[in-house]
């Protein structure tokens, strides 16, 4: 088995997660004072992330400009504004910042056994913002050595481009580099400049990680 050099993460999904509903429930009662159940906007919230997911939306290229995340993102959560006003705008506001993600239980101890390997790390997201304060919130943006992020190339995975950019950014060639990502439909393009490529179960890892992985493919 190929021992590979440098490392790829996408964000989202795949080294942190959405808090819980109840999370984002909580700061919307606190901020506005309306209780919303938690059971019916998880249920909501996730009609929105799988409709999220879809290759016609994927096509709208949401994630090529902080203005188009908000407006489409805006678009894709109006159907929340039926529990209550205002909640879709407060929840993309929510999840836009440190305060909707946790790490996965593995990230930490993946992320510093690379850095202690010496395998260089970096971070290619579709977002339209700056989801390094994630990192630096969690105290884990020393542990990332580049972060290619769609809004500021202003394109979008699966575009062979960004990955070049991350590769370029590390130093490494492709084909001494491992992409991990949660989606073949994006994450998956690294596999077309020659990028191994792992993507991650379609499961709620929290208590299943699955980032243990990527140590043994890089031993």
């Amino acid at each position: 088995m190929t021992a590979f050099g440098a490392v790829l993460f996408d964000f989202g999904h795949t080294l942190f997660d959405t808090i819980p509903a109840t999370g984002c429930t909580a700061a919307f009662r606190a901020a506005s004072g309306h209780d919303v159940d938690a059971s019916a906007f998880a249920d909501a919230w996730e009609a929105v992330r799988q409709r999220s997911r879809q290759p016609d939306e994927l096509a709208k290229g949401r994630d090529v400009s902080a203005e188009a995340h908000r407006r489409l993102w805006l678009a894709l959560l109006a159907p929340l504004d039926d529990l209550a006003p205002g909640l879709a705008e407060f929840t993309y506001g929510f999840e836009s910042s440190a305060r909707g993600w946790r790490p996965y239980p593995d990230t930490r101890r993946v992320l510093t056994e690379l850095r202690d390997r010496a395998i260089p790390v970096g971070v290619v997201s579709d977002c339209g913002w700056d989801i390094r304060t994630v990192f630096e919130a969690h105290d884990l943006l020393s542990l990332i050595d580049a972060f290619d992020l769609s809004y500021e190339h202003g394109i979008c995975k699966p575009d062979t481009r960004i990955f070049e950019s991350a590769c370029a950014q590390l130093g490494v060639e492709p084909a001494t580099t491992l992409m991990v990502g949660d989606s073949w439909l994006t994450d998956g393009g690294a596999a077309a400049i020659g990028i191994a490529t792992l993507i991650l179960p379609a499961r709620d890892r929290t208590e299943s990680p699955a980032l243990a992985t990527v140590l043994e493919l890089t031993r």
